[in-house]
């Protein structure tokens, strides 16, 4: 479900910042931004990179499922704290930041993610809601020590209400690389 939703929102991503810029490559890739080893991944340069930074239970949702089906465990619902990083090296500073731009454009204009509006996304998503997540200057400090590289130009939201039922997403979609 996890790969289902991350790849969906960012094939939207991509085409929106390919049509803003008039770009025919790819502007998005989903990946870490270093390997085990700390080597930085060659294929996020000049790119915006999306990754997972957490998992968050939604727990207040979680009493209204428990009484409408009693005998049976309720669905959890989860929220995906996703990263979007802007890496352009050799001095490309405002690049990275003309990117990130876009990022935030993006979510600003599309923070509602259906099956209707999202090609990739699984039909058995009703909807998802995105919104901003704010990263305190200590937190975003540990973050980029834990995964291994220097601070680049990067903007976080919250992925809301990913419901996990029981009931297995099989679409595959696939890699924006």
């Amino acid at each position: 479900m996890i790969h289902n939703v991350v790849a969906s929102i960012g094939y939207r991503l991509n085409e929106y910042i390919k049509n803003s810029l008039s770009l025919s490559e790819e502007a998005v890739i989903i990946s870490n931004l270093v390997d085990l080893k700390g080597n930085v991944n060659p294929e996020i340069e000049n790119k915006i990179t999306i990754f997972l930074i957490n998992i968050e239970e939604e727990r207040t949702s979680k009493n209204g499922h428990f009484q409408s089906s009693p005998g049976m465990n309720p669905p959890s619902t989860m929220n995906l704290y996703l990263m979007f990083s802007a890496y352009f090296p050799n001095f490309n500073y405002m690049e990275s930041l003309r990117y990130i731009s876009l990022v935030i454009e993006f979510f600003q204009a599309h923070n509602t993610f259906a099956s209707s509006n999202t090609p990739l996304l699984s039909t058995s998503i009703d909807k998802l809601f995105v919104e901003f997540s704010n990263v305190g200057i200590e937190d975003i400090s540990k973050l980029w020590s834990n995964i291994g590289t220097n601070y680049v130009p990067s903007v976080s939201y919250k992925v809301k209400h990913v419901v996990f039922d029981g009931n297995a997403i099989s679409e595959n979609v696939t890699n924006i690389t």
